[in-house]
Formats: C-alpha cells, structure tokens, sequence
C-alpha cells in the first residue's frame, strides 16, 4: 500500500513519511527518498539528508513490477504524466520507484485508478497489496496476472514444434500452423501496449515490433510462407530479450539490495536493569543500548559502552582486514562481531545508519543520468523516427517509384522491399542503444559500493578519467589525524620515565590532541600518574600545575620559561623537531627544564604507494598538498609521502583560490578532503573526495565520491574502476550504433533480413548488457 498524505504536509524526507508505520510504503527498500528514508521520528537530528532521486513531496509512491530496460521507464513516466489528475510523476529506473504528484483538487483514489491502469497499458504492474487492489477495484484474473508467461510459454512451445516440424520431420507445409500459432501469440502480448502508445501519439517499441510481424504475416498469407517462421522467431526473441534485460537490471539493483540486508532486523535491547529484550530495529531509538554476541552483525551504528572485539568491516568500509574495537570506538550496522560480546550505545536509527546511507545514496546515483546516458537517449530520440520513416519510404515509395518507372505491377518486387521494411522496423527498435551506458553505469556503482566506496552518480567516473590535478588535505587525509609522540628528548640527567610520567600527570585532565597524546603515550608504557594540584591549563600554550607537590609545567617554550632565557641546546631541539613536524612540547619540573616531547600527526601507512599511483601510468596525475598547517610540518609530511609541491598555511577561502586558479587554466581538479573545513573546496573542486564513513556530515553531503574505510588505497582504484567503466561505456555505444548502422545498411540492400534485423535488436541489447555487467567483478583489465 503506497504512503499517501496531504502533498502540503510533508516530513522532511522525500516521501514525507512521519508518524506511522513505514511498512505500507510501496518503496521496496522501505526508506524514503530524502536519501535516509527517515520516519516515524523528528528528522532535524538526522544529518543524513541529500537532493530526492524521485519529486521532492509526492503525494503517493508505488514500486513498478516489470519494468525491463530505460526506453520503457520513460514510456511508463511520459504516460503517467500525461493523466490529466497528475500534476508530475517520476519513474526512477534503478529503484523501480513511481512517485506521483495528484493535481489540485482531484481525487487521490481515482488518480491511483488511472495511474494503474495506465501502467498496465504500458505492460507494467504496480507493487499493491491485497488491501489497495480492493480498494481500486483492480483485482485480475489468474490469466491477467500470468499473461505474460502464458503468451511466451505458448509461443516458445509452438515455436520449436515449428522448427521440428520443418527441419527435423522436414515437412515446412505442416510447420506453418505452429508459425503461426506462435507468432499470434506474441503479437496477442505486444499488440495491446501497442495500441496504448499510439493513443498516447508515441511510436515505441512495441508498435514497431508489432507492425513488423503484422506485415509478416500479411505477407505470408499472400504468399510467401517462408517469412511466418521468421515472424515467429522475431517476436519470440523479442519478448526473451525483453526478458533478460529485466533479469539483469534485476539482478544489479539486487546486488545493493544485500547491502541492506547484512543488518539484522532484531537487536538486543539491554533494559536498565540489566535484562535483555529483543526489539525490532526500526524500533530502536538513538541513545538505546543494544547487546551485539559473538557471530552476529551489528543492527545499527553506535558506539561501544561495554567489551572490546574484533569487527569484519568490509561491506561498510571494503576493508577485508578484521578491526579490533573496544570502548568508545564507533561501529556500522551490517559489521560482523567476530571474537566477544560488546554493549552498544545506539547513535543513529535504522534509516540513518551508515549502511542504509551508503544503499540509499547508491540508489539515487543510478537513478542520475551521466552524460553519455544523456547523448544516447537523445540520440535514440531521433534515431528511431528517422528509421521508421526510412522504413515507410522503403516498404511503399521505393516499389512505387520503381514500379512506375517499368511501368508495370510486379508483386515480387513489392514483396521484395516491403519485407526489408519490416527488417528494418526491427532494427529500429532502441532498447539496445538506451541500455547500452544505464547497465555498465549501474554496475559500476554497485561494484565500488562493495569495495568501500561510495560513487553519487555515473557522470563522476567521467570526470574522474579527466582529472589532472588532484588536491591532498593534510591532516586526516595524507596523516591519520591521532597525534602520537614520536620523539623525548631527556635532559638535565632526566630520563623518559620523568619527563612522560610528569608531562601525563599534568595533561591528563586535558582534552586537547597534543594532552591527549602524551597521556595515551604514558599509559601504552605502563605509567601511573602522579598525585596534581592547582592545575592551570593556558589555551594555545600550556599547562602548569603541582605534580607530587612539586611545581610543573608543559607547553610551548616560551609559556614554560614564562620569559626567561632559552638554553641555545632547548632552541635548537624545537627547532628540529618542528623541521619534521613535530610539534615540541617542553616539560619543567621544579623551574628546570628536564625534557622535550615531539607530538606529530603520523602519515598513513598507505600514502606513499597512492601518491605513487596517482603520478604514473598513463593518466598521470600532478599530486598536491593544499592545508592550513605550517611550512616544516607540511613540507615534512609532503617528503614522507613523496609529494613534491605544498602550499601551507591556506585559510579555506585559500585552497578555494587554488582551485579555481587551475580550473581557470583548464585544469580539472579533484579535491581529497575530511573535515568541515574542506567543505568549500570539496564543493568547488570538479571532483570532490572525502575520506571515511565518519567524515564530517557536511564533507559527505558535499563530496561527490567518499572512501568509507579512509584507505588511500582506495583513490587509485577509484580512478582505475573509473577508467575501465568508461572505456566499457565506450565500446557499448560503439557496439550498439556500429552494428545497427551496418545492419540498416545490409537490409536496405537486400543482403540481410529478419535474422539480421533480431541480432541487431535483442543480440546486441544481451551483449552489451552482460558486457556492462563485467564491472560487477574486480579485474586488472582496463576494458
């Protein structure tokens, strides 16, 4: 039963679902199209909200059953929003979602009516549940509801008791009644939608279908028997093409599907006094604790309050290694709990989970058109009236004139170019053109969701193979973003016990990064800090205080000697430290400096070898460091991961001018970043990349392409993926046009026929369909 609702009343998601059970909604994947699908909450805490791949406020939605390639979602769309009861309608192909938009002052019922009646006219069905169809009066008969398999079983049995007949008894005459039978069967299926897209003044491809084997068997009843066997066999393949190509858009869009299946729909709620009750998940509210066993996934995000595990992370982040967790770590809905019980404090409801934001994403991507989609579907546009045309010219002008011109009727002649009309009304068909970028598209996003990377439409992996310069942020990017100590300088005849276990003691009630660190450092080495008093802590410089009754201090230079005399061998040592950029925390205790701590943001183990790929191979790409951090700490990371330019100490409106200076150059530019204040850049950027599924929720929203497990590794093979998808992009539309070009030519010769005319339709629809379908797989190959 579709959601339906006042279309001025409308929840925050795209659906506008609040307030009641979301189980009636016809969404098949039971969220709303806000990206989040949130309901039966406030949606103000979610931050996972994005543009509405269907209308922004329908006033009902229904899943379309049957709908088997892009010519025939914009067939079904274009009708619906035709109906003079619909303001606007959407038919998004990938999800199979009709969202409906009911004029004013009209009737919701009897727009739904019209609604289904005119899908079924299309050869489609809605999703209703048994309640809906009573209601609309549109229960069908057992024939009405398996007509479609009735029809092709007929025409498939009478077919091959044809070919039989004439080939291996080697009787033709007694073939033909199976002919026959089978091609009136197809033409029975096809003839209907037929006559509903000429009412709608479209020609499509079942009137083309349609018009070519009536004109078959008119001809084989005026004589020549030999075309019924090739009219059956054309609207027999037809019907199977048609078939496959719904089998495989089936089996792409289910792919995503068991992405949202890896959670489970119950969870462990832990009662506050201790008891554990089992909860559906979409019951599951934030703030809850849930307890995750041994063996199970993870229903839904959250943070772990109890235990500590090891966690298979791989269809959140694609990072096929098991990470060990423990309290206060962050966990993904769909994640496997491999070793020992945890308890976990919910932070995100079922809909705004890390895993339903990745599939919803997903989906609104497919349902984005790139470019080259684009250019084939106006290029189909044209192409199919420019061909039936041809085909009227060719099945009664070419034989008149001629005729004419010998002055004479000849009904061979006649019979010779109507039948290489109808050859090419087959041809004309353009599902095999329109099919031929959505499928390669579709498969690639569902093959770089399982990899851990979250593509929000076909027309990036486009730009991405243009991409020339390709921006690093610093901090959180090219290094993990979790300062550590990397150095202790002792002196004063201290040693690093001393200099750790005070530096800690003062620190440890800090929150800062740099406090954090050490106080991390202290405890990985077994330290216990020492009793503090009169601990005060000075922003940006430091932090002083009594450690076991001695006076203490850590921080800058400057801030511990509180302006006296720095020793030359002091200076210098913060001076090297921040040449590899470290940051130089010093430590007195008793007014003497007794030692130095270095505090550095450590590169990622995986930056180099990006780095590295990006910069070779025949789509080079110039690397560069644009961050906010200073000179030595930026030119020391850049060394490390082997990036030759930097520009540091950039203010976001700075990255933004060194963007737009290189687009200006006719550079185009992509922009890897995590924080919210990459945003700006992230937005500007042609290309817009952000690292991790705990990203701020404003990089997210803005990022065009999101590394989910923060692996740089996954850059290169993002850009790789992008490559081989278009080069396969490629080869579909050449395929398509090529081999219908040269088929239209060789039937307008006469040196082709009706078999020609089908492999031009429904073979090259298969091949480019499972050529596209080649990048559900992981290969090396760039083709």
């Amino acid at each position: 039963m579709p959601h339906e609702h006042d279309h001025h009343d409308h929840g925050a998601c795209g659906c506008g679902c609040h307030g009641h059970d979301h189980n009636d909604h016809a969404h098949d994947h039971d969220h709303g199209a806000c990206g989040c699908g949130c309901h039966d909450h406030d949606h103000d805490h979610c931050a996972c909200e994005q543009e509405p791949a269907g209308l922004a406020n329908p006033t009902f939605s229904y899943r379309v059953i049957g709908v088997d390639c892009p010519s025939c979602a914009q067939n079904v769309q274009n009708a619906v929003r035709a109906l003079p009861s619909v303001e606007d309608a959407r038919l998004v192909y990938a999800t199979a979602t009709l969202d409906v938009l009911v004029g004013p002052n009209k009737d919701v019922t009897d727009c739904k009516r019209e609604v289904l009646l005119t899908v079924r006219s299309c050869g489609e069905d809605l999703a209703l549940s048994a309640e809906e169809l009573q209601l609309l009066e549109a229960e069908r008969s057992w024939f009405e509801q398996n007509r479609e398999k009735v029809l092709m079983g007929l025409s498939a049995f009478a077919l091959v008791a044809g070919l039989v007949t004439e080939h291996l008894v080697g009787n033709e005459q007694r073939a033909i009644p199976f002919y026959i039978v089978a091609a009136v069967a197809g033409l029975v299926f096809v003839a209907p939608m037929a006559l509903a897209s000429l009412r709608r003044r479209t020609a499509d491809m079942n009137v083309l279908m349609s018009i070519a084997v009536i004109g078959a068997l008119i001809m084989g009843f005026l004589g020549d028997e030999s075309v019924f066997g090739d009219a059956a066999i054309v609207i027999f393949l037809d019907q199977v093409g048609e078939w496959l190509e719904g089998w495989s858009m089936r089996k792409t869009a289910g792919s995503v599907q068991e992405l949202m299946e890896l959670a489970p729909s119950v969870a462990h709620v832990v009662a506050p006094d201790g008891s554990v009750v089992d909860v559906q998940t979409k019951g599951v509210e934030e703030g809850y604790t849930i307890r995750v066993l041994a063996g199970e996934r993870i229903p839904l995000d959250g943070v772990i309050v109890r235990g500590s595990s090891s966690f298979n992370e791989a269809p959140v982040t694609g990072e096929s290694v098991p990470q060990d967790k423990g309290v206060d770590d962050e966990v993904y809905a769909g994640t496997l709990n491999t070793s020992a019980v945890v308890d976990v404090r919910v932070t995100a409801d079922e809909d705004c989970s890390t895993l339903a934001r990745i599939v919803s994403q997903v989906q609104g991507a497919q349902a984005e058109k790139a470019p080259y989609e684009s250019f084939v579907n106006r290029f189909a546009a044209a192409y199919t009236p420019v061909v039936v045309i041809g085909a009227l010219v060719l099945g009664m002008c070419v034989p008149l004139v001629l005729s004419l011109m010998r002055g004479s009727f000849d009904g061979g002649l006649w019979h010779d170019w109507v039948y290489r009309a109808c050859s090419l009304l087959v041809v004309a068909c353009p599902c095999a053109l329109v099919i031929s970028t959505p499928v390669s598209f579709v498969s690639a996003l569902t093959r770089a969701a399982k990899d851990g990377v979250l593509v929000k439409g076909g027309a990036f992996f486009d730009i991405a193979t243009r991409v020339s310069y390709v921006e690093l942020d610093k901090t959180g990017t090219l290094t993990t973003g979790d300062p550590s100590v990397v150095e202790v300088v002792c002196l004063g005849g201290a040693n690093q016990k001393d200099v750790l276990l005070t530096a800690a003691s003062l620190e440890e009630a800090s929150t800062h990064p740099l406090a954090r660190a050490v106080v991390a450092e202290a405890q990985d080495r077994g330290l216990k800090t020492l009793p503090t008093s009169s601990i005060e802590e000075t922003a940006a410089q430091g932090v002083r205080g009594m450690v076991d009754n001695v006076p203490c201090a850590v921080g800058k230079v400057g801030f511990v000697v509180d302006g006296g005399p720095v020793d030359l061998a002091i200076q210098e040592s913060v001076e090297r430290l921040g040449q590899v950029g470290a940051t130089a925390l010093v430590v007195s205790r008793n007014n003497a400096i007794i030692g130095i701590i270095g505090v550095a943001d450590t590169l990622r183990t995986s930056a180099p070898a990006m780095v590295l790929a990006l910069g070779s191979g025949k789509a080079a790409r110039t690397v560069e460091i644009l961050t906010g951090d200073n000179r030595h700490a930026s030119q020391a990371v850049a060394a490390q991961a082997g990036v030759s330019s930097v520009r540091s100490e950039l203010l976001p409106e700075g990255k933004l001018a060194r963007i737009d200076e290189l687009q200006r150059a006719g550079e185009v530019v992509a922009m890897v970043g995590d924080g919210i204040n990459d945003a700006p850049a992230l937005a500007k950027a042609d290309l817009g990349v952000t690292m991790g599924a705990a990203a701020s929720d404003t990089a997210l929203e803005v990022a065009d392409v999101a590394l989910l497990s923060g692996s740089l590794e996954q850059l290169p093979a993002f850009f790789a993926l992008s490559e081989r998808t278009m080069n396969i992009v490629r080869e579909n539309i050449a395929f398509a046009i090529g081999i219908k070009a040269l088929v239209f030519v060789l039937v307008v010769l006469g040196l082709a026929g009706m078999g020609a005319a089908v492999f031009a339709d429904t073979g090259v629809a298969l091949i480019v369909i499972l050529n596209g379908m080649r990048l559900m797989r992981t290969s090396r190959l760039r083709w």
